[in-house]
């Protein structure tokens, strides 16, 4: 496991952001010697995953937070893997942990009931074992910095940006009114949720001065002024934008940094597509970037063969070869649907766990060698970074990957 650790940072916050240049926002359930001895409540542990990939980024398909167990149930540890299988559950009850944290949705898809399930046997065998049972799939995907962040540093490119395969939709524009004496304040807040990202630049804002007017009720309490007295106010609007998923979060912190007692704010779709450049929490999946010192083709699958722990790689060459790649892209899992970004960002190879014969043949053509690892294998690195978030608030943790394939000669 030593290539999956090396994306875990050591003695970091327990509950923090990773930001677009790779630093951490602070973000703390305090540990303590109870929390220790008694562990954490199941609902303690599902909020802060929550809170590091929210749900609300996750895809609307997708099925993720607490699927199985009573959030009241406390545990010193937790189980990680990538799907819930007989053996991270016996793993579970040998330890006396009562949390198994997956990457795949146990139930799924969500419309389905627990009858539903297949296999039936594993839900209802880890509920019956008093063993909870967490998803963090797309949310994880879309959330988890560390992963683009750490995969560029030990494949050795610079890290330009994610790729997006339905870029309409993915950001939103909110424009809310501020005294101007607080105009910094929400701006800081809004910026420390996630809005203000373009490319590479971030806090982006755009603040236009104007004047306020308001008359408050009899019950009201008024920041400025006094209830049924018409207010005139200096104002600012202050705009800026955010990745769609990320509402919730952008609007609770608006409303704890926000001195009035009613907020006056608008939201908008916004039609174009994100910047190409730039890694943004909640935006999109993977990386693309270029390798600092470019390849040839068989050096690299070798290379990343040995960092995903794979027994093996299907690689589609491009039908247009270079001598040397240099630009590559990654995305976990099936990624298919993200050859056209990979593309567009003008890729040598694009990495995935699964591709699909027409559509690599369809980026061989374009140019575009294709490597696909095995899904299981390209999502290996979801396992150290859990592992990391849940270490830190004190809880002890052990990594389980079963495989279900196997590359056989």
């Amino acid at each position: 496991m030593a290539a999956a650790s090396a994306l875990t940072p050591v003695a970091r916050p327990s509950s923090a952001l990773v930001t677009d240049d790779g630093s951490r926002l602070s973000h703390g359930m305090k540990k303590s010697g109870k929390n220790k001895a008694v562990g954490l409540s199941i609902r303690e542990i599902s909020d802060e995953i929550a809170w590091l990939a929210p749900e609300s980024t996750a895809e609307s398909w997708d099925n993720v937070g607490l699927l199985v167990g009573d959030p009241a149930w406390r545990t010193s540890g937790v189980v990680i893997s990538i799907d819930l299988t007989a053996e991270s559950i016996e793993a579970a009850r040998r330890k006396g942990y009562r949390l198994i944290v997956n990457h795949h949705p146990c139930i799924f898809p969500r419309s389905k009931g627990i009858s539903r399930v297949t296999p039936p046997s594993l839900v209802f065998e880890a509920l019956a074992s008093g063993i909870a049972v967490i998803a963090c799939h797309t949310n994880f995907d879309r959330c988890a910095l560390e992963v683009p962040h750490g995969l560029a540093q030990l494949m050795g490119l610079k890290l330009m940006g994610r790729l997006v395969d339905e870029p309409s939709g993915a950001l939103k524009k909110l424009v809310v009114f501020v005294p101007s004496s607080h105009t910094d304040e929400v701006h800081a807040a809004l910026s420390g949720a996630g809005a203000g990202h373009i490319g590479r630049y971030d806090e982006c804002a755009f603040v236009t001065p104007g004047e306020g007017r308001f008359r408050g009720g009899k019950e009201t309490q008024p920041f400025i002024g006094k209830p049924g007295a018409l207010e005139r106010t200096a104002e600012d609007r202050l705009e800026t934008i955010f990745p769609a998923g990320l509402e919730g979060e952008i609007l609770q912190a608006l409303r704890d940094s926000h001195p009035y007692q009613e907020v006056a704010y608008d939201l908008y779709p916004v039609e174009q597509g994100p910047a190409r450049e730039g890694v943004v929490r909640g935006l999109g999946y993977g990386f693309f970037g270029d390798l600092k010192k470019p390849l040839e083709l068989k050096a690299l699958s070798s290379k990343v063969i040995r960092l995903f722990e794979a027994s093996g790689a299907l690689v589609t060459p491009s039908l247009r070869p270079k001598k040397r790649v240099e630009r590559i892209g990654y995305v976990a899992g099936k990624g298919s649907s993200f050859i056209g970004a990979a593309l567009k960002a003008q890729c040598d190879v694009f990495i995935t766990g699964e591709a699909g014969y027409h559509d690599a043949l369809r980026a061989a053509r374009s140019g575009m060698t294709v490597i696909e690892l095995g899904h299981r294998e390209s999502e290996r690195f979801f396992l150290s970074t859990m592992a990391g978030w849940v270490e830190g608030l004190g809880l002890k943790t052990l990594e389980l990957n079963t495989p279900h394939q196997i590359m056989m000669s």
